[in-house]
């Protein structure tokens, strides 16, 4: 019996694989498919802000984009969802990454070409507190995540929300970032 299964699970494999690559990929909508982005939501994320800088990134349809790297330390997001959005021939398809509790990250990094609207409040912990987050990220990373209750959805259509910044526009974000974190470490004192 056990060989039998072994042998089923072999034949199983073989065919995925060989399945995989006979079925022709030309006008597949997901060969022909771009990311647009990361569109990153969140009704309150605090922690301890560790710089802003400007730097070149990778979009999915630029090689070298200006970008405004983000980087938190000890972060929690409460009201935390994630839009992957996926440009196709068909139209745009979305992702949709949410958490039904708050999520903790350590060390999270933003590439971000659209940092939204900033609004700001005196976190608990940290040096820096945002509230009603909206950002277009590129690529996010960060070395320790906690994602409570992640839920996962996915919807035919969507739109782009946000649209990305030029160099100018950046850099004046950078410097209001720089600012509001002056203003809070100067209330905390």
């Amino acid at each position: 019996m056990k060989q039998r299964r072994k042998l089923f699970r072999i034949i199983l494999i073989f065919i995925i694989v060989m399945s995989g690559l006979l079925i022709p990929t030309n006008h597949s909508s997901a060969v022909e498919s771009t990311i647009i982005g990361f569109i990153i939501e969140a009704d309150q994320l605090e922690g301890t802000f560790k710089g802003a800088n400007l730097i070149n990134g990778e979009t999915g349809d630029q090689p070298s984009r200006p970008m405004l790297e983000l980087k938190f330390e000890q972060t929690t997001v409460k009201g935390f969802k994630i839009k992957k959005l996926i440009k196709t021939p068909n139209g745009i398809v979305t992702s949709i990454f949410s958490s039904g509790d708050t999520v903790l990250l350590n060390n999270l990094s933003l590439s971000v070409t659209n940092p939204g609207e900033i609004m700001t409040y005196t976190p608990v912990n940290g040096n820096i507190g945002l509230k009603n987050v909206k950002l277009l990220a590129h690529l996010v990373t960060s070395d320790y995540s906690i994602l409570p209750k992640l839920n996962v959805s996915f919807v035919e259509g969507g739109e782009v929300e946000l649209d990305s910044m030029n160099v100018t526009e950046l850099i004046e974000e950078k410097a209001k970032l720089e600012d509001i974190l002056k203003s809070q470490t100067t209330q905390t004192e």
